[in-house]
């Protein structure tokens, strides 16, 4: 990405930054120090935000956000607050919750945690592959066993005029 930012410098008036999505943490603070760190860079890997925050990063985007914000701001926080054994007790909770990812088939869990967190997104479409009833039983007792109550996001309220 330090590449990009070198070929595009100057030459897009509106290019900001980048959601930075690989583990190439050199890369990734090269870019952060590039022209003095003229462009926004948004660390984009969950599992691994607490380096970034090390590094300096002040944003991320991450799929996961979406059902565990919670877990993700008291990482932050911790972090800020020099907290650096809570801080990594939480980063290791986002571990085990994406690792989850894996073991159900990759991103139709994502649909299952938000389903747990009380928003139904529907099911995929082919070829991506659907939780059957029993899979998301099995799903359902391995995120109770992370304790996923305690930093799940919680939807607002609807509300009706």
């Amino acid at each position: 990405m330090l590449d990009l930012l070198k070929a595009i410098d100057g030459k897009i008036p509106n290019f900001a930054g980048i959601k930075y999505t690989h583990e190439d943490f050199m890369d990734f603070l090269s870019c952060m120090q590039f022209r003095n760190g003229k462009y926004d860079m948004l660390w984009g890997r969950d599992e691994n935000m607490l380096p970034a925050l090390a590094l300096g990063t002040k944003g991320a985007v991450g799929s996961t956000f979406n059902y565990a914000a919670p877990l993700y701001r008291q990482l932050m926080e911790a972090y800020a607050n020099g907290e650096a054994e809570k801080a990594a007790r939480l980063q290791q909770q986002s571990i085990d919750m994406i690792r989850l990812l894996g073991k159900y088939g990759g991103i139709a869990t994502g649909k299952a945690y938000m389903k747990l967190i009380g928003l139904d997104c529907g099911a995929f479409r082919l070829p991506v592959s659907n939780m059957n009833s029993e899979q998301l039983g099995l799903f359902r007792a391995d995120v109770d066993a992370l304790g996923f109550d305690q930093f799940k996001s919680r939807p607002a309220a609807k509300t009706h005029s």
